[in-house]
């Protein structure tokens, strides 16, 4: 079809090549060619569906892979006009012009019309102009809920459903609890990102999700009451560095994401909404405001009151008596470039001068006074809480963790080599979460009354892993074999994470990720053999445990060759 209008790349003498095909849709030769060539084991999104698995049953999903492919194709596109009729057609003159010249034509049997606040006369007016569906308002664009107020439990719920909608259902029943660790975190917590970054997600939202988070780590299926959780979710929810698994704290997260818009208006006025209002959590303010730290050039994108420009402080921080003096409106509007213009920032003042504001008012001026503006040079805006001065939502999101205690085995626990299932162990074993007997003793639920290996002391998590006379004599064993007999548990053995800080400490430096390996490998065949012991009626066997890890030994030592 000839165009009216077009676009001509005959200036850059390229080879002309017919790319009609890129119009095409996807046909079921070609897909069912790339399907055979997936590796048979793997598995190419998150649905854990692996190629087998496309091989065997491509004639049952065929269609819905084919609708699937072309649903992604498919162009939307919003556009905000006034109902009136010369807005109206220059809208359709536009599209039109964007159709000959680009061949995208726009067809408007598919489109619809949402009136927001229009009279019925309006409305009318659109829809016989256009020619298009009508629609109600508020609607759903690009998954987000358009509303000119707070979403509705009906719009939010939908949510809460595609959470649900990814739990492995039956399949979760075989994976232990660091599968089900790896599915929380890369899974269920990433579904509300998209969401989170647009708009703050009520308590009520971020509950029931969290309900159906905790459920699945904890037992595999969407019910679970407290008596399930070993450890609380607060906790859970840390990051690694203090103590938790790095499940994502969704408030948390939504705030950190949501400084994203304030950086962005600070740092790119280029962007479209730049100079708008930008709504963003109190908590969120205040971190962004506490991060940013500003060296100012020509004064144009720097508030005088609220930002670190003053010797990397806030007049506000400086002046907090004097800032009361000033309405908020000129708080939020003052740019230190209109400020320092004949000290028109004195004219901001106007509430009572008291002793207090006249003080902080000569210390503001002597700091001004040493200010002097850069024509030409934009303000610099740091981030301090990364190294290249940038903000990220990683940065600010550890940021709102600040003054939390360090758990300082993490490394130790979580860079080993050492398989997810034991590493999730070593951290329920540290924080003694593990259901020994001393636990369940203590909650009236029915226990051993001694430790099931020595019959003579109570069973506790630190017992079983060092002090025991079986873990002694397995470690002293394992470890002299190695010639680390000198770091084998004493006879007087403490704590499990002081012995195995004191062993790291005195193995040298190029060996200690070897031996944190072998910690794991140990502690993990204790913890089976004593739940073999008690749950499946086996005796307490040292050769059968030492057996193990030398099994288990050779396995990981020629995995890790290969």
């Amino acid at each position: 079809e000839e165009r009216d209008f077009t676009l001509d790349l005959s200036a850059f003498h390229h080879q002309q090549r017919d790319l009609s095909f890129l119009d095409d849709a996807f046909t079921l030769q070609e897909v069912w060619s790339t399907i055979k060539n997936m590796p048979l084991d793997k598995a190419p999104g998150t649905d854990g569906f692996t190629g087998r698995f496309y091989r065997c049953c491509w004639d049952i999903i065929s269609s819905d892979v084919l609708l699937a492919l072309a649903a992604i194709h498919r162009d939307d596109v919003v556009l905000f006009v006034r109902p009136s009729r010369d807005d109206l057609l220059m809208i359709m003159d536009i599209l039109d012009c964007f159709g000959h010249a680009s061949g995208l034509r726009a067809n408007l049997n598919k489109s619809s019309a949402v009136s927001i606040q229009c009279t019925e006369d309006g409305n009318n007016l659109i829809l016989g102009t256009l020619s298009c569906k009508d629609s109600k308002f508020p609607t759903t664009y690009l998954g987000l809920p358009l509303t000119l107020h707070k979403p509705s439990k009906s719009d939010l719920l939908s949510l809460i459903d595609k959470v649900a909608d990814k739990l492995p259902g039956w399949k979760a029943q075989l994976l232990n609890e660091a599968g089900r660790l790896a599915i929380v975190k890369s899974v269920l917590s990433a579904v509300p990102i998209y969401l989170m970054i647009a708009m703050d997600l009520p308590k009520w939202v971020i509950k029931s999700i969290d309900k159906k988070r905790r459920s699945f780590l904890c037992k595999g299926h969407g019910q679970a009451h407290g008596g399930n959780c070993l450890v609380s979710w607060t906790r859970v929810q840390r990051p690694l560095m203090y103590g938790g698994l790095g499940i994502h704290d969704l408030q948390r997260l939504g705030w950190a994401l949501r400084i994203w818009w304030l950086w962005l208006l600070k740092t790119d006025d280029s962007r479209p909404w730049a100079g708008l209002p930008i709504q963003v959590p109190r908590n969120a303010r205040a971190l962004f405001d506490m991060a940013v730290v500003t060296t100012v050039g020509n004064g144009e994108s720097t508030n005088f009151w609220t930002d670190r420009w003053l010797q990397g402080k806030p007049v506000a921080e400086l002046a907090p008596y004097l800032l009361n003096a000033i309405p908020k409106k000129i708080v939020k509007r003052r740019i230190v470039s209109q400020a320092l213009i004949n000290r028109s920032w004195v004219t901001d003042i106007k509430g009572a001068l008291t002793v207090q504001v006249l003080r902080e008012y000569l210390l503001i001026w002597d700091l001004v006074d040493e200010v002097t503006l850069q024509d030409g040079v934009q303000d610099q805006h740091q981030w301090k809480f990364s190294s290249s001065g940038t903000y990220s939502s990683r940065s600010a999101y550890l940021a709102m963790f600040m003054g939390t205690i360090n758990f300082s085995p993490w490394k130790r626990i979580w860079k080993s080599w050492a398989p997810p299932n034991s590493m999730f162990f070593i951290w329920l074993a540290i924080l003694n979460r593990c259901w020994t007997s001393d636990r369940l003793a203590k909650r009236g639920l029915p226990h051993q009354s001694a430790c099931i290996f020595c019959d003579q002391e109570e069973e506790t998590i630190n017992h079983i892993l060092t002090s025991c006379v079986l873990s002694r004599e397995v470690w002293t064993r394992v470890l002299s074999s190695l010639n680390f007999a000198w770091v084998a548990p004493p006879t007087s053995a403490s704590r499990f994470n002081s012995l195995w800080i004191e062993a790291t400490r005195s193995i040298p430096k190029q060996l200690q990720n070897g031996f944190n390996s072998l910690v794991f490998l140990v502690s993990w065949e204790l913890w089976k053999h004593r739940n073999a012991c008690i749950f499946e009626g086996r005796r307490s066997d040292l050769q059968a445990v030492l057996c193990s890890v030398t099994a288990k030994g050779s396995l990981c030592r020629t995995e890790t060759c290969d």
